[in-house]
């Protein structure tokens, strides 16, 4: 190799190295922690029995997860779950046309349930149009969790209640 292509790639080493030294410096996310043992695919139905496909995926180096949750008569629904410091977040990207965001205070070790609560929205016109304003989810066991959506609808909740079981 000649002795110019040395320099560069030696360069390019020395240049790198605090990159890398930087990426492994950092804390890992531990909030999301409760959440990610959802990783996978689900199966489950609604109060009403329809059946439902839910998925969930990791994304941007383990500091997102994505759910997908497929309804049987209507298009699939994106949540994005994320870490605001101690807190968990989420955005819902609801086939109503808003994407409504909440929040969850810390999750303390052993809890069984976590509890998203209304923050605000986006395409939301009035305060009393449909969305949705809540979002519990809660852990039965590594092979099964419910979610309990809760719909306000004309300023009344409306609780719509999912049980899923992991795929294997």
């Amino acid at each position: 190799m000649p002795l110019g292509r040395f320099r560069v790639l030696g360069t390019l080493v020395l240049l790198l190295a605090p990159l890398a030294t930087q990426a492994s410096d950092t804390v890992p996310d531990t909030s999301l922690a409760p959440l990610k043992l959802l990783v996978g695919d689900w199966k489950g139905a609604d109060a009403e029995g329809k059946a439902h496909k839910i998925s969930f995926a990791l994304g941007s180096g383990g500091t997102s997860l994505t759910e997908t949750l497929t309804p049987p008569d209507s298009p699939p629904m994106t949540t994005m779950y994320y870490s605001d410091g101690d807190q968990l977040m989420l955005t819902h990207y609801c086939s109503l046309n808003n994407q409504p965001r909440m929040r969850a205070a810390a999750v303390k070790e052993g809890e069984k349930t976590i509890t998203f609560t209304f923050v605000d929205a986006t395409n939301l016109k009035n305060p009393t149009d449909v969305h949705m304003r809540q979002l519990s989810v809660e852990f039965k066991d590594h092979d099964h969790f419910t979610q309990t959506w809760t719909l306000s609808k004309a300023g009344k909740d409306v609780p719509k209640v999912f049980a899923f079981e992991r795929v294997k």
